[in-house]
């Protein structure tokens, strides 16, 4: 099933446990979806209640169809628009420069980001390792949830640190 949605920006499915858990996480605070593609994780969050608004800069508009729900805005412009507690972004492009300005928007106190196992994959390793605000936690039950579990999906959860931003 994956190389058939693959070409689509999917690069994984969330099962019903796996929202479920980080709906927890988020614990009814505001959260923000950043590079959200089709809007898919957000929409799935808010049908378990979370306050959540997805945004994409829509640079993929070749693959994916945006729909109206996911707001056009790049990850920088989204973290000062809306502030938020909390952020999520699943597969965030590897060595991206944007999942930086996550951990300098001082309103953030939680960051999930679901990447891979494999640090050249997905995510900007060299910015999550240079944190000092925010705590870095690989949860690995969380990752279970992710399918197919043989892509080697890992959830990784920031909590900024009592006192810093």
């Amino acid at each position: 099933l994956m190389p058939l949605v693959e070409s689509k920006g999917i690069y994984c499915f969330y099962s019903a446990r796996f929202v479920a858990e980080l709906a927890q996480l988020a614990g009814g605070r505001d959260c923000l979806e950043i590079g959200a593609g089709d809007g898919t994780l957000s929409r799935f969050l808010s049908d378990r209640g979370v306050r959540i608004t997805a945004t994409d800069d829509h640079s993929w508009s070749h693959k994916i169809r945006y729909p109206d729900s996911v707001q056009k805005l790049d990850a920088r412009s989204a973290l000062r628009h809306y502030r938020p507690e909390v952020v999520i972004c699943s597969w965030p492009p590897a060595r991206n420069t944007f999942e930086a300005a996550v951990f300098e928007t001082d309103s953030v106190q939680l960051y999930v980001a679901v990447v891979s196992q494999y640090r050249f994959a997905a995510g900007n390793w060299v910015t999550y390792q240079s944190q000092s605000d925010f705590s870095l936690e690989i949860l690995p039950a969380l990752s279970r949830l992710l399918l197919p579990p043989e892509l080697g999906s890992e959830v990784v959860v920031f909590r900024r640190a009592a006192g810093s931003g």
